[in-house]
């Protein structure tokens, strides 16, 4: 595979998802479509889970997830990537599907999900190789024993325990908690009926 598709996507993965959003609610005010307020804070209690998911997961990096280059001083296996390999990936999930249910459009699920496939089916693999080239053995054993998506029950007992950093895990998500706030202020003024 050509590496200069997987390096664009991580380089500017924020702006997919941010994009469907964007298309998403032209869409809903092209077709005058309106939600409830009931799907509304459906939409922010589930978004705002997987928010503060990405935050407390963000700590154990210590915020330094939200880099445009690929890069790792540590493979960290502690907190929730003790449970499943990518627990960003699966806040933005959450995330995702709370943005959906507030819209209330067929095609806002559409827009989701395919975005969401076509970034993590390049980045994933991309991020996987870097992390095998880095660490070799210790990453192979992690990835064996903690899968991508599914959490564990039982927590992985690898040999680097982190310590986790919660203000800089808050701190480095304000981007994302200022799409969704706008986002959920858009939808309020402009579709609800």
């Amino acid at each position: 595979m050509n590496s200069k598709i997987p390096v664009a996507i991580f380089k500017y993965r924020r702006y997919f998802s941010v994009s469907a959003l964007a298309v998403a609610i032209v869409l809903k005010h092209y077709l005058k479509g309106t939600t409830s307020m009931e799907l509304i804070l459906a939409g922010v209690i589930i978004a705002g889970a997987g928010m503060a998911f990405r935050m407390y997961t963000a700590s154990y990096l210590f915020g330094r997830h939200i880099e445009t280059e690929i890069g790792a001083s540590f493979l960290c296996s502690s907190g929730p990537f003790a449970y499943i390999r990518n627990p960003l990936y699966l806040g933005n999930f959450i995330i995702g599907i709370g943005m959906a249910v507030s819209l209330n459009e067929w095609y806002g699920y559409a827009l989701f999900f395919g975005q969401y496939t076509l970034v993590y089916s390049f980045l994933i693999p991309y991020e996987e190789r870097y992390l095998l080239d880095k660490f070799g053995y210790v990453y192979t054993d992690y990835s064996t024993q903690v899968r991508r998506f599914l959490p564990r029950l039982r927590g992985y007992k690898g040999r680097n325990k982190v310590i986790p950093k919660y203000k800089l895990g808050v701190l480095s998500e304000k981007y994302h908690l200022m799409i969704l706030v706008l986002a959920f202020l858009i939808y309020h003024f402009l579709f609800l009926k």
